[in-house]
C-alpha cells in the first residue's frame, strides 16, 4: 500500500514540477516575499507591535512572512492545486490506475500527500526568498533554525487544511466545477477571522483547536506574551522617532503545541467525506455524475430559465462574436435572469454594483477558455480568420455578455458617473480574456478578479488605486485612466501569448 501511495505523490508531484506555469508562480511567488519587506528608511514596516515597529530579525520577519503565506496558501494554494483529479480525468490517466489493484482511498491520500508536497515545496522557496530579505536589510544577523520555526508553528495547518479541502471538492459534483470555486473564495473570506473575532468577544477557546490559519494562536500569543491587541503585519507606516522592540518570534508551550497540532490533524476526517462521494473513475459514475448535476439546484434553474434564453440559442448558430455571447448566455440561462433581476433593481433606484460586478467576473470568467478546456479549439480555429482573430473575438464575446448584465446598472448607477464603470466593465473583460489566454484555466481569473473585488469592497473607496469599479466613491480620473491602459495592456499580453502558441504549433 505504501509503495502505491508513494507512486501516485511522486507522479502528482512529478507532473506539476514539469509544467511550465508551475515555474512561473513559483518565481512570483518567491519573488513577493521581496516586495513584502520594506526599508524602515522609507516610513514604513513589514510588522509594528503596539504602535511600535519591531526590528527587523528572523524571529520578527520570520513570523510575519509567515502569516502572509498563510494567508496566500489559503486563498491562491487551493486554486493552484484543485485540478488533481480533473486532470486525470481529462488524460484518461485515473482510468488506468483505478483498474490496478489501488484502492480509492490510497488514491485520495495520494493525491492529498501530493498536494501537500507540492504546497510545502511553495512555501519553502517564498520562506528562503524572505531570509535574503532580511539579509539585504541587515538589522540583525540571520538565524535559520528561528526563522524556520516560525514557518513551522503556522503553516502546516494552513497547507492541511487546503489540501483537504481541494480534494473534498473535486470529489463532490457540484463543488468540483467553477460553482466550487466560487463557493471557497466566499468560505475562504468568511471564516479568515471567525477564531479571533470570537476571542475578542469573550468566545470559547476551544475554537483555537481549529484554527486551521493561525490567526487565532497569533492573537492569543501576542495578547499573553506582549501584552497587546494592537498588531499590524503588512506594509505599514510607523513614528520613525520611536526606537524598535525586539521580538524573538513565536514559541510553543504545551498547551498551545496541542491546538496547533490538533488544527492541523483536524481537517483530515474530511477525507472520509471526499472518499463517500469519489467515482474512482468508474465511466458509468462519471457520466451518471454528469447527469446528476443537471439534477442538482443549478440544472434545475437552468432548466426554469430555458425559456428566457430561446433567442439566444437561435442567435449562437449566427457566428461571430456575438454568436459566442449568444452560445454563454444560452447554455447558462442563470445569467439572463441575473440581468433582468438587476435591470429591475437599478431602475428601481437602487445601487446593484458590488453585487453586479461579482457575478459579472464569474459570468466571463471561462469565455476565453472554454474551447481549450473542451478539446474543442482546433475546431473551432477551422473557421475562417478566427484563429488569427481569436484574442479579439473572445474579448468582443466577453463584452457583449458583460453588457448584457450591465446595460441597465451603467445607465442608473450611482454615484459614480457611467465612464467609470464603463472602463471597469472594459478592464474585467481584458482581465478575464488575458488571463484566461495565457494560464488556459479560468481559476486563475475568478481567484485574482474575486480577490481584488474583495479588496476594493472592504476597502469602501479609501484607497482610490484599489477603487476600480468607483465602489461608494468616485475614482480619480487618473485612476480610470490606469484602468483602461492596464486593459490594453493585458489584451496586448494576450495577444502575444496566443502568438507564441500558434508559432509552437
Amino acid at each position: 500500500m505504501i509503495q502505491r501511495i508513494a507512486a501516485i505523490v511522486r507522479a502528482d508531484v512529478l507532473v506539476r514540477f514539469r509544467r511550465f506555469s508551475t515555474l512561473v508562480i513559483f518565481l512570483l511567488l518567491s519573488a513577493s516575499a521581496l516586495l513584502w519587506v520594506p526599508d524602515p528608511k522609507t516610513g514604513r514596516t513589514l510588522i509594528s507591535i503596539g504602535g511600535h515597529r519591531a526590528l527587523y530579525n528572523s524571529g520578527s520577519i520570520g513570523m510575519a512572512t509567515a502569516m502572509l503565506a498563510s494567508i496566500f496558501v489559503g486563498l491562491f494554494g487551493f486554486y493552484v492545486i484543485s485540478n488533481a483529479v480533473r486532470r486525470d480525468v481529462m488524460t484518461r490517466c485515473g482510468f488506468v490506475a483505478a483498474s490496478t489493484e489501488m484502492r480509492t482511498h490510497e488514491y485520495l491520500l495520494g493525491k492529498f500527500l501530493g498536494n501537500v508536497v507540492f504546497l510545502t515545496t511553495f512555501m519553502t522557496g517564498f520562506m528562503l526568498a524572505a531570509m535574503v530579505m532580511l539579509i539585504i536589510r541587515a538589522e540583525a544577523p540571520l538565524q535559520p533554525l528561528v526563522f524556520a520555526s516560525q514557518y513551522a508553528i503556522l503553516i502546516p495547518s494552513t497547507i492541511v487544511f487546503v489540501s483537504v479541502l481541494a480534494i473534498l471538492f473535486e470529489s463532490i459534483p457540484w463543488l468540483s466545477g467553477r460553482f466550487g470555486d466560487v463557493v471557497y473564495f466566499f468560505f475562504w473570506a468568511a471564516a479568515l477571522g471567525v477564531v479571533v473575532n470570537s476571542l475578542e468577544h469573550g468566545g470559547s477557546r476551544w475554537l483555537l483547536y481549529f484554527d486551521f490559519n493561525g490567526f487565532g494562536y497569533l492573537f492569543e500569543f501576542t495578547k499573553n506574551v506582549w501584552h497587546t491587541k494592537n498588531m499590524s503585519i503588512g506594509q505599514t507606516s510607523f513614528d520613525v522617532k520611536q526606537a524598535p522592540v525586539v521580538v524573538q518570534g513565536l514559541w510553543l508551550n504545551r498547551e498551545w503545541f496541542l491546538m496547533r497540532l490538533a488544527s492541523t490533524l483536524a481537517p483530515l476526517p474530511l477525507l472520509g467525506i471526499a472518499l463517500l462521494f469519489f467515482h474512482r473513475f468508474d465511466p458509468a459514475r462519471v457520466r451518471i455524475g454528469g447527469e446528476k448535476g443537471k439534477r442538482s439546484w443549478i440544472g434545475m434553474l437552468n432548466r426554469m430559465t430555458k425559456p428566457f434564453v430561446r433567442p439566444f440559442t437561435a442567435l449562437a448558430m449566427r457566428g461571430g462574436a456575438a454568436s459566442d455571447a449568444a452560445l454563454t448566455i444560452a447554455s447558462t440561462p442563470i445569467i439572463a435572469v441575473t440581468a433582468i433581476a438587476f435591470a429591475i433593481a437599478a431602475l428601481a433606484g437602487s445601487d446593484v454594483s458590488v453585487p453586479a460586478f461579482c457575478a459579472l467576473g464569474i459570468f466571463v470568467a471561462d469565455i476565453a477558455t472554454r474551447e481549450r478546456r473542451a478539446g474543442t479549439l482546433g475546431f473551432v480555429y477551422s473557421a475562417p480568420k478566427l484563429k488569427s482573430q481569436f484574442v479579439m473575438w473572445k474579448f468582443t464575446s466577453s463584452l457583449i455578455v458583460a453588457l448584457f448584465v450591465m446595460a441597465i446598472p451603467l445607465l442608473r448607477g450611482a454615484p459614480a458617473p457611467s465612464p467609470a464603470r464603463i472602463v471597469a466593465v472594459f478592464f474585467v473583460c481584458a482581465a478575464a480574456t488575458s488571463l484566461g489566454v495565457i494560464s488556459g484555466n479560468p481559476k486563475t481569473f475568478i481567484v485574482v478578479y474575486l480577490t481584488l473585488w474583495y479588496v476594493s469592497v472592504s476597502d469602501k473607496g479609501a484607497t482610490p488605486s484599489l477603487n476600480f469599479a468607483a465602489f461608494q466613491r468616485v475614482p480619480p480620473s487618473a485612476v480610470v485612466a490606469g484602468y483602461f491602459a492596464a486593459s490594453i495592456a493585458l489584451l496586448v499580453a494576450a495577444e502575444g501569448m496566443h502568438r507564441r502558441i500558434l508559432r509552437r504549433t
